[in-house]
């Protein structure tokens, strides 16, 4: 979690960008908060790994990433702000600062959506893509982990695609450059998403995205996707497999329609599957019977039932002070989450608010483990981990400072956990906060708020 990540904090790129805090990093790249030098607009920096600094293929799928975004400019996706190559930090792009999670933390957290949240985001999906493909622009590497749920200026709920790596552009679907990008990536897409003709290396078009968002939502719906693991098990599971386990035959309170639209979607041939994105957003709405309506996704489920509870901060955010009851709005009972397990219920003090960063865990016994959070309040954080916590369990976790970006560290226990596909949703609880990191974490809540009358 130290070093170079760490190291970067306090400096400038580019002579504009003043690097923050980490929000995430990996092999391919690095993603800071960043506040322009002279506009003091917070905005989101990738750059790359200085060992990728001066690697070509590197450098030129960071920026290749700036011109996909720039070619499907849409409410869908997120803005890219700047691009460019420092002499000091090689090249980087900015991005809208947004603030809210992915769906790949609310799935970890919830296990498997309501049927209307389920339709609402594939619609919107669905309604970026096709902008996209009108475009010439294919994104090859949907999924839950690639997909932000935000709120626009009047406070709705919206879908952002967030990653456009590793997209296919039109007129840059040159032979000799994808080969030369898959040798640095391996495998252009997650392979629980990819569509067949991706895990075999034919040719692509729309309908693999097409691909990609069924499975995402089969996995909003049911809590999983069907074939599991690296490239090659995944690769001999779909060549096996006549199709997907019906999603009906893992959630029986699914209407039989939409189960129909989303197994066509994920029909193993590309031909048979809905020939756009289009297509398949009209299908979904179709299908379910729903009129549309805003998403609370962004809304945690309420205390008793595990762990999160209702004084919660939303983007745009009420007044910074206790949430006052509200009416209760009436909720189909096979729309109402799954509830959190293992948990001991906990009535917190504290507003929280999404807070995404790298968190490092060291444990009295076992090695540390690398997780991220993705709320935090002046009492503790929510954290998506790969390994399992035990309930009682005394940690320490060191993150980033939400204001200063230095790294800080807290004893923590853990307060309740819940097993998803591949991680642990996991509420910690500080221990013992110091004044001035209590400060901190109240400051940046606070910077959040938009009062309202």
């Amino acid at each position: 979690m130290e070093g170079v990540t760490e190291a970067l904090v306090g400096e400038t790129v580019d002579t504009r960008y003043e690097v923050r805090r980490l929000i995430a990093r990996g092999g391919m790249g690095m993603v800071f908060e960043a506040a322009h030098k002279f506009t003091r607009r917070v905005v989101v920096l990738k750059i790359l790994p200085e060992a990728l600094r001066s690697h070509k293929e590197a450098r030129s799928r960071l920026l290749r990433e700036a011109h996909a975004l720039t070619a499907v400019r849409h409410p869908g996706f997120v803005e890219v702000l700047d691009a460019g190559v420092c002499a000091t930090h090689g090249p980087y792009i900015v991005l809208e600062m947004l603030e809210g999670r992915t769906l790949d933390g609310i799935l970890a957290a919830r296990t498997r959506l309501s049927i209307m949240d389920t339709v609402q985001i594939g619609r919107q999906i669905c309604d970026a893509l096709a902008h996209a493909h009108a475009r010439g622009v294919i994104h090859r590497d949907l999924k839950p982990s690639n997909l932000f749920l935000s709120r626009n200026e009047i406070g709705d709920e919206m879908v952002k695609l967030i990653d456009l790596g590793v997209a296919a552009v039109a007129e840059e679907q040159l032979a000799d450059r994808d080969r030369k990008l898959t040798s640095l990536h391996e495998v252009l897409g997650t392979p629980e998403y990819m569509a067949p003709e991706q895990l075999w290396g034919r040719a692509i078009d729309a309908r693999t995205d097409v691909y990609a968002v069924g499975m995402t939502l089969y996995e909003c719906l049911t809590g999983e996707v069907p074939y599991n693991g690296a490239y090659p098990d995944v690769l001999i599971q779909v060549s096996n497999a006549a199709g997907p386990p019906s999603v009906r035959d893992r959630r029986a309170d699914v209407p039989s329609a939409l189960c129909v639209v989303i197994e066509n979607a994920l029909e193993k041939e590309a031909s048979a599957r809905f020939h756009s994105v289009s297509e398949l957003g009209r299908a979904l709405v179709a299908a379910s019977g729903m009129r549309a309506r805003a998403s609370t996704l962004l809304a945690p489920i309420e205390d008793d039932e595990g762990g999160f509870d209702s004084n919660y901060m939303t983007i745009p955010a009420i007044k910074l002070v206790k949430k006052k009851t509200r009416a209760a709005v009436p909720v189909a009972a096979e729309e109402a989450p799954s509830a959190p397990s293992l948990g001991v219920p906990h009535k917190r003090q504290y507003l929280r608010a999404p807070y995404i960063t790298p968190v490092l865990i060291e444990r009295a016994s076992g090695g540390p483990v690398e997780a991220r959070s993705e709320e935090i309040s002046e009492e503790g954080m929510l954290i998506l981990s790969p390994a399992h916590l035990d309930l009682g369990a005394k940690l320490s976790v060191h993150f980033a400072s939400p204001n200063s970006g230095e790294m800080i560290a807290l004893d923590a226990s853990v307060r309740w956990t819940r097993e998803g596909r591949g991680k642990s949703a996991i509420g910690l609880e500080f221990d013992a906060v110091p004044p001035t990191i209590r400060r901190a974490v109240a400051d940046y809540i606070t910077s959040l708020a938009t009062p309202v009358a």
